[in-house]
């Protein structure tokens, strides 16, 4: 059925039927403008659906109408809430600030701010050429390496009239109580002769006593000794690092290295070291890794008539901590008398570690511990937070 014969057919039955006409003649011409009355508009109550059409551009209505912008989920966020707060949120920060500060403003990052050496030797059993290498390893850790320095004699029994042990017990104890920190490293040296008593333990001054001292501290101690040195399975440490460096595990390192030919080594390894335009600090461990390398060809040198040698002496090594994670003691300068953060470049690149915590109370000298061992390269440090983790 065409309009045509739907308008004749109906146009009884509606009055308005009339006012299709021009539609059934113009099927495709746009509304005439007396429709325009017919559909009102109005804008404040009138939801417009934006869906674009297929021909419609995608963007154009998106980018202008604020109201169908979706926002992003938020992730966790870190606020600083009053109500939140970890306990001694303050000290925790500054505290391992202080610590931070103090490692950073070393340039061969040493774990220490200060070091102390004692260097003990019979008043009756040294000559002249002993005498000169043990000035002259105060000399290097003086000047070269910024440490302070102690020769001592022990006395003889006539001339102290007690027993050396005593004495040299309480100068023990004095190095310890004046110097018993964990920036603080200190250095034992001895010079002498040792031997085992009918114990099997070691004799120079009943050293085992001597010792414990040494194991009860809490500071870094580096044990060097011109002598020959026994081990015993007794040694224990708590807090800290007690090492060893010794000539030999026996006597015969004399009569094949000479007398303080183990000083003089450990000197020119120092000195050596600290004349590097790039130092790298010295470990006690490399040390001990040098001198092993360096005795084969000094009692070669020094023994030319024996063409091989089929054995000789090496030096000892070792180390006792209660903290496994602590590695070995660090030699190098210390430095002094220059401002922290001078040098330092604000716009060099960064880098930002977040680190969640557990609900425990924080050791705070096992983070102390973690920031002396941060590696090369790192110019400043600077702590914030603690903060509790909230999320949205």
């Amino acid at each position: 059925m065409t309009w045509e014969d739907a308008l004749t057919k109906y146009k009884t039955h509606s009055a308005s039927m009339p006012e299709l006409a021009p539609f059934a003649v113009h099927p495709l011409s746009p509304a005439p403008g007396n429709l325009k009355g017919l559909f009102t508009h109005d804008p404040p109550e009138m939801d417009v659906d934006t869906t674009p059409t297929p021909g419609q551009p995608m963007g154009r209505s998106l980018l202008n109408d604020s109201r169908i912008r979706t926002p992003l989920p938020s992730g966790p966020r870190l606020e600083k809430l009053a109500s939140a707060a970890l306990p001694g949120i303050d000290s925790i920060r500054n505290d391992l600030q202080s610590v931070a500060s103090r490692i950073i403003s070393n340039p061969h990052r040493n774990r220490y701010n200060a070091a102390h050496a004692l260097l003990l030797y019979w008043n009756e059993d040294v000559d002249i050429e002993t005498g000169n290498a043990i000035k002259d390893l105060a000399i290097v850790l003086e000047k070269q390496y910024h440490y302070t320095s102690e020769l001592v004699a022990i006395p003889s029994v006539p001339d102290l009239g007690k027993s050396p042990w005593r004495w040299l017990s309480n100068k023990i104890s004095q190095l310890v109580d004046e110097r018993d920190h964990r920036d603080v490293m200190n250095i034992v040296y001895y010079n002498g002769y040792s031997f085992l008593d009918a114990n099997r333990e070691m004799v120079l001054a009943r050293w085992s006593g001597i010792q414990q001292i040494l194991e009860d501290a809490t500071s870094d101690t580096l044990l060097l000794m011109d002598a020959a040195y026994y081990p015993s399975s007794k040694m224990i440490r708590q807090r800290g690092v007690l090492e060893l460096v010794a000539a030999s595990a026996s006597e015969d390192h004399v009569r094949l290295l000479d007398r303080s030919t183990f000083t003089r080594m450990v000197s020119d390894l120092l000195r050596t070291r600290a004349n590097q335009k790039f130092m790298n600090p010295f470990s006690a461990a490399e040390l001990h890794a040098k001198l092993l390398s360096l005795y084969p060809r000094v009692i070669q040198d020094r023994n030319p008539e024996k063409e091989t040698i089929t054995s000789f002496p090496s030096p000892l090594h070792m180390q006792m901590s209660g903290n496994t994670q602590i590695p070995s003691i660090l030699l190098a300068p210390i430095r002094k008398g220059l401002p922290f953060g001078t040098d330092l470049d604000p716009n060099g690149p960064m880098v930002n570690l977040t680190i969640r915590l557990t609900d425990e109370v924080l050791n705070l000298d096992t983070w102390a511990e973690w920031l002396r061992a941060m590696p090369e390269g790192i110019k400043d440090v600077k702590v914030e937070g603690p903060y509790r983790n909230t999320f949205r």
